[in-house]
């Protein structure tokens, strides 16, 4: 409860920050609409030359666009403001700040700052995803809504997760700007993992887990869950979060501070 509280007045002390330009407002809609509308073109333009890719129709795959819009504005919100700092600040030492704090120094270095009008992303998201069930006609299960539910909290920690990885990396390489790399491979969510060859598909689904993040909420969503890949699901990302509370402190024992 008391992290809790803490995210809360973190969160409400940055919306008074971003509310304070209006303007910066009228230009994150305006963005995130655009970004939107160029996917949802991308999806027409590939179903006007098809019914069907690999597997996903295109009310399928408009529910996909929808979550993965939704998630990216999450991470926009949440994870994004934090992590994308800490190669800088563990060279300078400017992290000391995280460590004299009365709190968890993880909880305040990867969720003290917030982004809040990035939840534009995330209204927008789940108005596709709302457009893209009702298109396809069969209106999904009760349990296929709530595991869709379950599978979006699983993706946020894995998220989270991979996130607090790359940037605990600085550690040990501090001139590496892992976001980079980072963000590369989270456009690859955009589409379903079984677009791609064997190799790769692989790699996103165990090693750099970005079907989490889209594909297998969205599949349970418009084709049904799978009971035994939620539970293994939510295991995995439990576990992830498990790992990047272990990696930090162990990046932390290699931490000097600014005075040495």
């Amino acid at each position: 409860m008391r992290m809790l509280r803490l995210f809360g007045l973190t969160f409400s002390m940055s919306l008074r920050q971003a509310t304070a330009f209006r303007t910066n407002l009228l230009f994150d809609v305006l963005l995130a609409v655009l970004s939107l509308a160029g996917a949802l073109a991308a999806v027409r333009l590939v179903y006007s030359q098809t019914d069907s890719l690999a597997g996903w129709s295109g009310s399928q795959m408009l529910v996909l666009v929808g979550t993965f819009q939704l998630m990216s504005g999450i991470k926009s919100t949440f994870v994004d403001p934090n992590l994308g700092w800490f190669p800088g600040r563990i060279r300078d030492g400017r992290m000391d700040l995280y460590l004299l704090q009365p709190a968890p120094s993880l909880f305040l270095a990867s969720l003290g700052t917030h982004a809040p009008l990035a939840l534009t992303q995330v209204a927008l998201g789940a108005g596709v995803v709302g457009f893209g069930v009702t298109w396809g006609g069969a209106l999904p299960s009760v349990a296929g809504v709530l595991a869709w539910l379950v599978l979006l909290v699983a993706g946020i920690g894995v998220t989270w997760a991979l996130g607090v990885f790359l940037a605990c990396l600085a550690f040990w390489a501090p001139r590496l700007e892992l976001d980079v790399m980072y963000g590369a491979a989270w456009e690859l969510a955009r589409y379903p993992v079984d677009i791609y060859r064997r190799p790769l598909r692989f790699v996103l689904t165990y090693v750099f887990p970005m079907a989490v993040i889209t594909t297998l909420p969205a599949g349970a969503l418009v084709r049904g869950p799978n009971l035994t890949g939620v539970l293994t699901t939510c295991a995995a990302a439990l576990g992830a979060m498990l790992l990047a509370g272990v990696l930090w402190r162990v990046g932390l024992r290699r931490y000097t501070g600014a005075t040495s």
